[in-house]
C-alpha cells in the first residue's frame, strides 16, 4: 500500500469556526504547557521528561479541565509527539555541530493546526464529484463541516489520519491516504529518453534544444507586492489597517505559491507521461540560495544581487521539482537518473569529446577547443547527463571511439549505480 496525501478546503460556518479556533487554542495550550514542563524540569531538578511521562499525564488534564475531552486522546497525543519530534530535532543539530534552535512557546493565533494520527474521532465523506463532508468528533457534539475536493484513486482509498490547518483565515483539511500500487498507477504514452537542464533563464533546457520558460511568478507578482508593503509600513503598527495590508501580503504570498504548484505539477506529470527516462543532475538548492551577506569580520560583497539571485532560485521551484518528479515517475515506470554534480560536472564537460571545458556563469554557450563542438550551454548539460544515465558510472563507454587517454579517469559516482573501480585498457 502506497500513502498519497490530498487537501480539502473547508467551509466551515461562524459557529464550526468558532468551535474550530477553541480547538486550535487548547491545543496549542496543551503544547506551551508541555514546554514550559520540560523547561521548568530541567531547570529546577536537572530531570529530562519524556513524552511518555507527559502522555501518561493526559487522563488528569483532562479530569481538571473538561474541555479537553472532546479534542479526542489521539489528537492530544498527537500535539505532545509534535513537541517530542521538536526536541529530538534540536538534539540532533546539537551534535551534528549546526545552530540548534530551541523549541519556542508558540501563539495561538500562530498556531498551525492539530493532527489525528489514525482514523478514529472522525469521518469523511465524499459527495458527488467535489463535494465532500467532514467529520469531527462523535455523538450530538460532533460537527459536520462542508469541505470541496478530490482525489483520483477511488473509492478503495483508505483514510491513514487528518491533519487541520488555519491560513490566512481559511480552514483545510489534510488527509493521507492508503492506497494500492494500482490505483497510483500512470499511464504513460510515450517511450522518449531525455536529458533534462533545469536553470533560471529557461526553467528547463533538454538535449534536443527545446526549452521551457520560466515563469517567474514572484517577478511578476513584485510590483503589486510592493505597492502593498509601502503602504503596510506608512500605517500605524498593529492597527487594523495594517493587519489588513499584512493579510492582503499574505494572500498575494500564497496565490504565488498556489501558481506555482500548479505550473510544476503540470509541467512534471507531463514529463513523466511521456518519457521512459529522464536525466538529470542533482541540485542542491539549499547551497545555491545561501546568503552573500558574510560576517563582520568578513563582509560579503554583491549582497544585493546576490539576494536576488537566491529569490529567482527559490522562486523557481527546482527542489519540489525533483521531489515531484521522484515519486509521479515512479507510479508511472519512468526512470529518473540522478547524477552527481560534483562529480559528472556536466555544465563543465563537452558532451561530444567528454573533456572538461572551464566556463564562467557568463558565458552561456559552449565552445569545445578540443572538439569544435558549439552549443547552448545549457543543451550541452542535459547531453551529458543523458550519457551518463545511458552508462550509469561513466559516459566514456556511450561514445562509439572512446578516447584510450579517457578510460583511465575515475568514474562519476551516481545515486543509482555506486561506483566502480576503473578498468585499463
Amino acid at each position: 500500500m502506497e500513502r498519497r496525501k490530498v487537501t480539502f478546503k473547508l467551509y466551515p460556518n461562524a459557529r464550526e469556526a468558532e468551535r474550530l479556533t477553541s480547538w486550535i487554542r487548547l491545543h496549542c495550550e496543551l503544547y506551551n504547557a508541555a514546554l514550559e514542563e520540560r523547561i521548568d524540569a530541567y531547570r529546577k531538578a536537572g530531570r529530562s521528561i519524556s513524552y511518555y511521562d507527559q502522555q501518561n499525564a493526559l487522563p488528569e488534564i483532562k479530569a481538571a479541565r473538561p474541555e479537553f475531552v472532546e479534542l479526542g486522546s489521539h489528537a492530544l497525543q498527537q500535539t505532545l509527539r509534535k513537541l517530542d519530534l521538536a526536541f529530538q530535532a534540536f538534539f540532533r543539530r546539537i551534535k551534528a555541530g549546526q545552530t540548534p534552535g530551541f523549541p519556542r512557546f508558540k501563539a495561538s493565533q500562530r498556531f498551525s493546526g492539530f493532527c489525528y494520527p489514525d482514523p478514529a474521532g472522525w469521518k469523511l465523506a465524499q459527495n458527488g464529484t467535489r463535494g465532500a463532508t467532514l467529520r469531527l468528533g462523535s455523538g450530538e457534539d460532533a460537527m459536520s463541516i462542508r469541505a470541496r475536493g478530490q482525489h483520483r484513486f477511488g473509492d478503495g482509498a483508505k483514510p491513514n489520519d487528518l491533519t487541520i490547518t488555519r491560513k490566512n483565515g481559511e480552514w483545510f483539511a489534510s488527509v493521507t491516504l492508503r492506497v494500492s500500487e494500482d490505483a497510483c498507477a500512470r499511464a504513460r504514452t510515450g517511450e522518449e529518453h531525455r536529458g533534462v537542464d533545469f536553470g533560471l533563464t529557461d526553467w528547463a533546457t533538454f538535449d534536443n534544444g527545446e526549452t521551457i520558460d520560466n515563469p517567474r511568478f514572484v517577478r511578476n507578482e513584485m510590483p503589486r507586492m510592493a505597492d502593498l508593503q509601502r503602504q503596510q509600513a506608512r500605517k500605524k503598527r498593529g492597527s487594523i489597517r495594517y493587519q489588513r495590508l499584512g493579510k492582503q501580503v499574505a494572500k498575494l504570498h500564497e496565490r504565488i505559491g498556489h501558481l506555482r504548484r500548479e505550473f510544476l505539477h503540470k509541467t512534471t506529470t507531463r514529463l513523466v507521461k511521456s518519457c521512459a527516462l529522464i536525466a538529470t543532475e542533482a541540485l542542491r538548492t539549499q547551497n545555491m540560495s545561501r546568503s552573500a551577506k558574510g560576517t563582520l569580520d568578513k563582509p560579503g560583497r554583491r549582497v544585493k544581487q546576490k539576494a536576488g539571485l537566491n529569490r529567482e532560485i527559490l522562486s523557481a521551484g527546482l527542489s519540489m521539482a525533483h521531489h515531484m518528479l521522484a515519486y509521479k515517475a515512479v507510479e508511472a515506470g519512468t526512470r529518473v537518473h540522478v547524477s552527481d554534480t560534483r562529480q559528472l560536472k556536466p555544465s563543465q564537460r563537452c558532451a561530444a569529446c567528454w573533456e572538461i571545458v572551464p566556463k564562467t556563469l557568463a558565458q552561456r554557450m559552449h565552445e569545445c577547443p578540443h572538439c569544435g563542438l558549439k552549443m547552448p550551454r545549457d543543451q550541452n548539460s542535459a547531453s551529458v547527463v543523458l550519457i551518463d544515465a545511458h552508462t550509469p558510472g561513466t559516459g566514456v563507454a556511450a561514445r562509439p571511439k572512446p578516447l584510450a587517454r579517457q578510460r583511465a579517469k575515475s568514474k562519476s559516482v551516481t545515486r543509482e549505480t555506486p561506483a566502480t573501480a576503473s578498468q585499463d585498457a
